[in-house]
This record gives structure tokens, C-alpha cells and sequence, in this order.
């Protein structure tokens, strides 16, 4: 309930007010600064020029500094999904571990097309190929040979061998026949190589080496072919012809098996 104002007490109350600014004015030694007025009970505080309506006191708010500012993060909850550029708070999926966040269906049509973060492509979980079921990898090593540019090293020689048969049910062509094919490959026989070595058995067994499509060199459809990491099937010639020497093939192809999720850890 509002309290009736008589004209003679609002006036009053002004004089007052003038008359406060003026002794606090006088005690601080130097000009007219302005200041908010104090409630006064029983009454209230005018708004602007003393013409407005009678309110309560309004709470101080705190204030921010700017450094303060600059180090405040939204939460976790309202981190904004990459993909849509909106919360993730409704769909909520959340941030992945290599940071990025994502709305649950932005994720799932990801996933479904590989279990990678989109951005990164950190892949989750283990990631299992199509390579077909049936090839063998071998390894043969040779003392005597050195690659160009790792000289003082011998030469490993990795054998693949792949029968024929048919495409099954995740292959472009299911129940199409494919040719065998036999791929050779080398690397040093060099603390290096060996490492690299033991990442392509792995990726050889969770089926990442080769897959089923369209070869890149001769246009034949529904053959083995290579998925995406890359071998030197030559001993020379340099990277133009897939071989030796190449300073930066060894950190290339642990590259691309890292982002299929094969890592030396």
C-alpha cells in the first residue's frame, strides 16, 4: 500500500536533501559532486529531480572489474555445439575429451559416418575398417639393404596377401567378387621403423590398412585398394614415386594412423 505525500512534506523532504548536499559539499573541501540520496524512513526516494513517483531503496549491484570479465567462462552446460553454433544444454551431449562440445544429433550423424570428433577428428572408442577378412600380413627383414636417407639401417619388408572372394554386407557391392591383390611395402629396419611397424600391425588387425572401392591408379571397380595410410612400395625415387628417400614419411604415416586411432600409447 502507497502512502498519501502531502504537497507542504514533499517539499520538505526536498529542502532537506538540498540542504544535506550542501553540508556534504562543505566537508569534503571542494566541489559539487553527485551523489545518490540516502533512504529516509518512513518516506522513500525520489526518482531523478524529485518529480517522479515514490520507491523503495534499490539494492546496490555489484560490479564486475574488467579483468574479471575477460576471465568469466560460460558453464560447461551452455557451451555452444560447433556444428550449430546453439547450446548443447537440450541435446544434451556435451563436451568430448578433446574439448569440443556437440548437440546429440549433430554427434550421432557423425558417428555414423565415423567415430571421430568432427573438428579434431580425435576418434573414440576403437574403430574397426572393412578390409576384408581373409589377407595376411607378413614381415621379412634384410640387413644388407638400405633405404636412401637411412643409410646404417637395414630394410623391413612388409608382405601383404589378399585371396580372392566377395564383397560382404558393409562392402559397396555386396556379393560382388573382388580380385586378389599382393602389396609389398618398406620401411627402415631403424628404432623409428620398427615403431611405425608395430602401428600398421595394429591397424592391420582392427581391418584399417585396405578397404574395397575404386583403385586410384588403374579406374577398376571393386577392387582392394588402399584406405587412406599411406606405404612406400618403392625402395628409390622419392616421394613422386611412393618411395626412399623421404625425410618426412615416418611422421606422416604415424600421423594418419593417429587419426584412426592407432596411437603408440
Amino acid at each position: 500500500m502507497v502512502s498519501l505525500v502531502f504537497p507542504y512534506t514533499r517539499k520538505a523532504f526536498i529542502d532537506l536533501c538540498r540542504c544535506a548536499r550542501k553540508e556534504m559539499s562543505k566537508q569534503d573541501g571542494g566541489p559539487k559532486r553527485k551523489r545518490s540520496l540516502l533512504p529516509c524512513v518512513g518516506v522513500g526516494v525520489l526518482e531523478g529531480d524529485g518529480e517522479g513517483s515514490l520507491l523503495p531503496p534499490q539494492p546496490p549491484q555489484p560490479r564486475r572489474s574488467q579483468r574479471q570479465q575477460q576471465r568469466y567462462k560460460k558453464p560447461a552446460e551452455e557451451e555452444a555445439c560447433v556444428v550449430l553454433s546453439n547450446s548443447t544444454s537440450h541435446n544434451e551431449s556435451g563436451q568430448r575429451k578433446c574439448g569440443h562440445a556437440f548437440c546429440r544429433l549433430c554427434l550421432d550423424q557423425a558417428f555414423k559416418v565415423k567415430r571421430a570428433c568432427p573438428v579434431c577428428r580425435q576418434v573414440y572408442g576403437q574403430l574397426i575398417g572393412n578390409q576384408p577378412t581373409t589377407g595376411c600380413m607378413m614381415v621379412e627383414r634384410d640387413p644388407d639393404l638400405e633405404l636412401p636417407g637411412h643409410e646404417g639401417y637395414g630394410c623391413i619388408c612388409i608382405i601383404y596377401s589378399f585371396p580372392p572372394g566377395l564383397q560382404a554386407p558393409e562392402h559397396p557391392n555386396p556379393g560382388v567378387r573382388y580380385p586378389g591383390t599382393d602389396r609389398v611395402a618398406y620401411l627402415p629396419d631403424s628404432p623409428e621403423g620398427n615403431r611405425v611397424l608395430g602401428l600398421l600391425r595394429r591397424a592391420f588387425e582392427q581391418r584399417l590398412i585396405f578397404t574395397i572401392g575404386t583403385s586410384m591408379t588403374t579406374g577398376m571397380h571393386n577392387v582392394i585398394t588402399w584406405n587412406d595410410i599411406h606405404h612406400k612400395t618403392s625402395l628409390w625415387g622419392g616421394p613422386h614415386c611412393f618411395g626412399y628417400p623421404d625425410p618426412t614419411y615416418l611422421v606422416r604415416v604415424t600421423e594418419e594412423l593417429r587419426e584412426k586411432g592407432i596411437t603408440a600409447d
